[in-house]
């Protein structure tokens, strides 16, 4: 295999299963240094195992629905015997809402945790029913501890009451690692503005969690060292419409009905300015029905639109797609009655790392937590079982476990638990792009 291609011979790799990826380093010496080094090829080939889109009604539901991005099949539902909402993804590791109690969960590894009480003050006890644009609050990490280890915190950013209207703002952050809530002696001032409403989900990338103002600002934190600053940045247009992750950097999206425009932040750390990378033609929208439209989701591979028609008896939604690498737009699926008009798109990207500290399996879980109820643990299973699509857990475990053995004889280690991050996947791009 060494004459072929490396576009080629990467395409022949992307096709083997993840145990035949790791027998074939010991066949060649080439190929080892090859699969065990190259980070596109790890975050590719990660990036098409089951990656997708889980959507759910904003204000929680007791039904989901998966889109398995590059699946032909039909879209998943599942219902659910609670009410759910999902806060936060990352890592392949989900944070959800069940019957008002947190959960983090791993759905392909079927291991999960929920947060034990005293609950957060930052929280509202009616947590998810009314807890609507508060979602902005709520980060969600999953940092890497050494090699093999990763860990995960909830973190919650908070405004200090002020003594006088005119006073600069004050954060607080609040923090859950799986067993209690506690603030960090960390707080950060700066000039009063609010958090942009239209992009309340945070932003997590390069070990830090960025919650981005209405004045353009960013206010970013580290889970992990627990170190807080803001960033000054101006937006470059009126009309923002997604803040995202992608193509290892923050990305702000622009939308129009004709153009959309991608932006990512450069020189973060001295000078940072929103950069004009891309702009992709917005051919979906059928003027003559059209309703409303919106961004949903990036990821630096995939643009996500939701679009509402009416076909003259009644209002369709659909989800298209473009596909960044092949500059082509394709119809993903519909939108579910059941699903309020917005709705909330989470990219998740399932991960076979099963060494988070503070995951359980669902024997220990069961005694360790004592209001764990039947309803959640079943809801819990629903929701997994809706993105592993049928497969076992014991026959995931099994696949877990041999390739964690296969690799500890084979060094260096094929996947690291950071490169599991939709921005992993395609290398940077800075150049700008003319209109495709």
């Amino acid at each position: 295999m060494e004459s072929l291609p490396l576009h080629l011979l990467n395409e022949i790799l992307f096709r083997a299963d993840l145990t035949s990826l790791a027998m074939m380093r010991c066949t060649n010496r080439s190929l080892q240094t090859h699969i065990s080094e190259d980070q596109y090829l790890k975050s590719e080939f990660l990036s098409r195992f089951r990656s997708g889109l889980l959507h759910i009604s904003t204000y929680g539901s007791k039904s989901l629905r998966y889109y398995s991005l590059g699946d032909t099949r039909s879209p998943r539902t599942k219902t659910i015997l609670t009410e759910c909402r999902v806060l936060g993804s990352c890592s392949g590791l989900l944070l959800l809402s069940l019957n008002y109690g947190l959960c983090v969960a791993n759905p392909l590894t079927k291991k999960f945790r929920f947060l034990n009480k005293p609950g957060s003050r930052c929280l509202p006890n009616s947590l998810p029913v009314v807890l609507g644009h508060e979602t902005k609050y709520i980060g969600f990490a999953v940092y890497e501890i050494d090699r093999t280890t990763q860990g995960f915190k909830t973190v919650c950013i908070t405004e200090v009451e002020k003594k006088n209207p005119n006073d600069e703002t004050t954060y607080r952050f609040e923090i859950n690692a799986g067993d209690s809530w506690r603030f960090s002696k960390t707080k950060i001032t700066c000039c009063t503005s609010d958090h942009d409403i239209s992009m309340r989900k945070p932003v997590y990338l390069d070990g830090s969690l960025h919650w981005i103002r209405n004045d353009g600002s960013i206010v970013a934190f580290n889970p992990e060292t627990e170190q807080a600053r803001l960033i000054l940045t101006e937006f470059p247009q009126e009309l923002r419409a997604l803040f995202a992750a992608g193509n290892n950097s923050l990305t702000l999206i622009s939308a129009f009905k004709d153009v959309i425009y991608v932006y990512a932040l450069e020189n973060i750390l001295t000078n940072p300015k929103w950069v004009l990378v891309r702009q992709i033609r917005n051919v979906v929208l059928d003027q003559t029905s059209l309703i409303g439209w919106n961004v949903v989701a990036y990821d630096g591979k995939c643009l996500v639109l939701r679009v509402e028609t009416n076909n003259g008896s009644y209002n369709v939604r659909m989800i298209h797609g473009y596909d960044l690498r092949a500059n082509k737009w394709g119809l993903m699926g519909s939108i579910p009655d059941w699903c309020d008009a917005n709705g909330e798109f989470f990219q998740f990207t399932p991960s076979l790392s099963s060494s988070v500290i503070g995951l359980l399996d669902h024997k220990k879980e069961k005694e360790v937590v004592f209001d764990c109820d039947g309803k959640r643990i079943a809801s819990l299973s629903s929701i997994m079982g809706l993105i592993t699509d049928g497969i076992s857990s014991e026959k995931m475990e099994k696949q877990v476990r041999k390739i964690s053995v296969e690799e500890d004889k084979m060094k260096p280690v094929l996947f690291r638990p950071a490169s599991l991050n939709f921005s992993d996947v395609e290398r940077p791009n800075n150049k700008r792009q003319r209109v495709e």
